[in-house]
């Protein structure tokens, strides 16, 4: 048997790139445990094959696979035709007439009839009958036995030129009658690929192939294997409004049919696109949301949905109050937003916002006996004239400890779809629990995050990720942070928070003014990196500033002016 014959029986499913047949699993390891893709090849030309699982690594001959498989390499023999193909008798010429095909067109095929009237489509390979077709005039067909199923009209065909595939003798008739060259049909309708094996080499010869088969769904799916089959780059498909190309003639005639195929669009490759083609980059068009920190916003151009940030930072720096100190802005620009918080309570996260939202002009406080100080709190009228404002706005998964990716995605996407929620926040990355074995902990993650990215790509959201870093003191760099370097990879922005300690601010002149600083370690839309802006910390209203702008600790949010009609209380 050939490569093409072994293919179709033990390597399904396959592709065939040039002289290689690719299944997706080798057929001696079966990709091993991690059921690896895509590593085995067999070599057509050379007749060898070989697998690039290192604890596989077998190859050698095509001969010596088949007998590692146990299998008995016996070559089919078929038959030469017994049938004799006579001249079109008239009745099938008028029958042909009426579907626009002329005695030209029958001649050149060689279309003739047997002693019972029916039609006999014989078919040639090197000049040679191998195989004879049989239709009646009410669709009736079928084949001489044992013959060998090549396509149709091989022999007329040249590679210089497109090949043309349809699925019927009488589509391919349709076509040469339309001055269309290089037609052939296949040999037993839309579900038998039998020819493939057989006419592979002849087919590897076509640089470029059309496809028309009829638009039902065996011919879509006809057309679909096909391109699996003989490569989606060099496949090119016609599209039009009727049944079948013979249809087409009847009704349009046959510059219609000349003009679908000269038109037949190339096969879209998922991600491939012509660079002319491509929307022209427009930053305005693009939905970004302030920070509320203008010097974040100077280096980084805004956070753009659609992206991913990933925030680090040791034990207690400030990175989830910094955060949601966010997330308050983003409902100031009138943004829906959703949390989750895998370390605090639901009341405790409520808390800590609503001291931010309130500011340091608008808290009372009171005595607490353990701290033996002062706790700052927010009144009960202030706090229910917030809740009315971020009603519609806000909103927080509420699942303390660990929780399962997918439920995350499953509640964000919710958020997006139900509230137009476009920022998000996943706090902590560690208290995610990701699926398969826990000894693939980071390349789990790094997977995580890809999702993650595609999440903000498909709702054209922006999603921050606190992620902790590998040490626990010190000022950090980007490799500091836990897990593969597929996270930082894979982020658009990635940002430290450091809180300075007493030494470094009495020692280090330019922060003067500040308590922590935000290192940006990497701005992809600007191509920003190793920057710091400066803050300033407020125990009592838990908000940043940026150093010197003491001001920005009493900045009033939209509470104060208005607030949501249709919230319950």
């Amino acid at each position: 048997m050939t490569e093409l014959e072994f293919a179709g029986r033990y390597l399904n499913p396959y592709t065939a790139k040039g002289n290689e047949i690719i299944p997706t699993l080798c057929p001696l390891c079966k990709g091993g445990k991690n059921r690896d893709k895509y590593t085995f090849a067999l070599n057509t030309d050379k007749h060898t094959y070989n697998c690039k699982r290192g604890s596989c690594g077998r190859s050698g001959t095509f001969n010596g696979l088949l007998k590692e498989m146990g299998i008995d390499d016996t070559r089919i023999i078929y038959k030469k035709p017994k049938t004799v193909v006579k001249p079109i008798i008239s009745e099938l010429e008028k029958y042909f007439l009426k579907r626009k095909i002329s005695k030209e067109t029958l001649d050149k095929w060689r279309v003739g009839s047997d002693d019972k009237g029916n039609i006999i489509f014989p078919y040639y390979e090197h000049g040679e009958l191998v195989f004879v077709k049989f239709r009646t005039l009410n669709k009736k067909m079928w084949r001489e036995d044992g013959c060998k199923p090549v396509l149709w009209g091989m022999d007329e065909c040249t590679p210089e030129l497109p090949l043309v595939i349809v699925e019927g003798e009488i589509d391919a008739l349709s076509c040469t009658e339309a001055g269309i060259e290089n037609i052939v049909s296949v040999p037993s309708g839309a579900e038998d690929f039998t020819f493939i094996e057989i006419c592979w080499r002849w087919l590897e010869r076509f640089d470029n192939v059309i496809l028309w088969p009829d638009s039902d769904v065996p011919g879509e799916n006809m057309k679909r294997k096909l391109i699996t089959k003989l490569g989606e780059f060099r496949c090119l498909t016609v599209e039009s409004k009727y049944k079948d190309a013979n249809e087409a003639l009847v009704k349009e005639g046959k510059d219609y049919v000349k003009s679908v195929v000269s038109e037949a669009k190339e096969v879209p490759i998922n991600g491939l696109l012509r660079m002319s083609e491509v929307k022209a980059f427009d930053i305005s068009s693009y939905k970004r949301i302030r920070s509320g920190f203008t010097g974040i916003d100077k280096v980084i151009g805004g956070f753009i949905c659609g992206q991913v940030s990933i925030w680090t930072g040791v034990n207690s720096s400030g990175k989830s109050t910094l955060l949601g100190q966010v997330l308050i802005e983003a409902v100031e620009q009138g943004h829906s937003v959703c949390a989750y918080s895998g370390e605090l309570p639901a009341a405790m996260f409520r808390y800590w916002i609503e001291l931010q939202v309130a500011g340091k002009d608008n808290l009372k406080h009171r005595h607490d006996d353990f701290m033996e100080a002062q706790s700052a709190y927010v009144p009960s009228d202030i706090s229910q004239q917030i809740r009315k404002w971020y009603h519609n706005k806000f909103f927080l998964y509420d699942s303390l400890g660990s929780v399962q990716e997918q439920d995350i995605l499953k509640v964000f996407e919710f958020a997006a779809r139900r509230h137009d929620a476009k920022v998000f926040l996943i706090d902590n990355i560690m208290t995610t629990v990701f699926e398969g074995n826990d000894k693939d902990f980071y390349r789990q993650q790094s997977s995580f995050i890809g999702k993650v990215v595609d999440f903000a790509h498909k709702h054209e959201v922006h999603v921050h990720v606190v992620a902790h870093p590998r040490k626990t003191s010190g000022r950090l760099t980007k490799m500091d942070v836990a897990g593969s370097g597929d996270i930082t990879n894979r982020a658009d922005n990635v940002f430290s928070v450091h809180r300075l300690s007493l030494k470094e601010k009495n020692e280090i002149e330019e922060y003067e003014g500040a308590d922590t600083l935000i290192d940006i370690f990497k701005n992809r839309f600007r191509g920003k990196q190793d920057m710091t802006v400066l803050l300033m910390f407020d125990e009592d209203s838990k908000r940043f500033a940026m150093a010197g702008h003491l001001e920005d600790f009493n900045k009033s949010y939209g509470w104060i002016e208005r607030g949501d009609s249709n919230c319950p209380f």
